[in-house]
């Protein structure tokens, strides 16, 4: 699911909210804004170890990505975000 609006339109809320309920049906959830994500990414590529955090986090039911959009991302960033939607979509269920 995508959340597209301007700022103050409740984006965050109702993502937060799909995240409590999941967390309730017993299902695993991380939250994270798109530059934390993108740091979290780009610091396990500079240890070496991008496909094991990517397997990792394959097996997290929802991820949500917060806040994608408010900041411009360089070519390293964008491919990372496009790595995590890839694994986020291609995960086993």
């Amino acid at each position: 699911m995508i959340l597209l609006g301007p700022p103050g339109t409740g984006k965050t809320h109702i993502a937060t909210a799909l995240g409590i309920r999941a967390c309730l049906a017993g299902q695993r959830v991380l939250f994270a804004t798109a530059t934390q994500w993108v740091a979290r990414l780009g610091e396990a590529k500079r240890q070496g170890q991008l496909e094991a955090e990517l397997r990792r986090l394959s097996f997290i039911p929802l991820i949500i990505v917060d806040e994608i959009g408010y900041i411009p991302f360089d070519p390293e960033a964008a491919n990372l975000m496009f790595s995590l939607v890839a694994t986020a979509t291609n995960a086993p269920r």
